[in-house]
């Protein structure tokens, strides 16, 4: 039996629609320093995949450089850029989560995402904890490509 990752910090879009809303972990009041302890362990985490195409700003920041890989610190995976979104968007991660670095122990990390089997069964059920109507999140990089898989969508289901 494989090894456990359990998934963290991937968001909802339209090819995952079942994934958490940025916006609903936002916390303008997050404590400082918890919150630059969290920012430091990301940026610890040792590459696991490297993916073709890079990812998108759910804010759509304008941001450009969201990264194409994935980090693990041997029991987390998450985007090489979570910290974007704790960064500029005050999003604050799951108590869980901010628990395990708080008391992180340093993991023997295997070199291959294929040693591992990744559980995003509880990063779907994470609803968070705040519900900020006035922030906008969007499914896709751009309003043109959420109508062009609207229409891809449509078309397969009309065969």
């Amino acid at each position: 039996m494989k090894p456990k990752l359990i998934a963290i910090g991937y968001w909802k879009s339209i090819y995952e629609p079942e994934l958490p809303d940025p916006a609903n972990f936002i916390d303008l009041n997050w404590n400082t320093n918890e919150k630059n302890i969290v920012l430091q362990h990301l940026k610890k985490g040792k590459p696991i995949a490297q993916w073709m195409g890079t990812s998108w700003c759910r804010y759509r920041c304008k941001e450009n450089d969201m990264g194409a890989s994935c980090l693990t610190d041997g029991k987390y995976i998450y985007p090489e850029k979570l910290s974007h979104y704790i960064n500029k968007h005050n999003v604050r991660l799951p108590d869980t989560f901010i628990k395990h670095i708080l008391n992180y122990k340093p993991l023997n990390i295997l070199a291959d995402l294929n040693n591992y089997d990744v559980d995003y069964e509880l990063w779907r059920k994470e609803l968070g904890f705040n519900n900020t109507p006035n922030v906008n999140t969007y499914l896709a990089l751009t309003d043109d490509e959420i109508e062009k898989f609207n229409e891809r969508k449509k078309a397969d289901n009309n065969i």
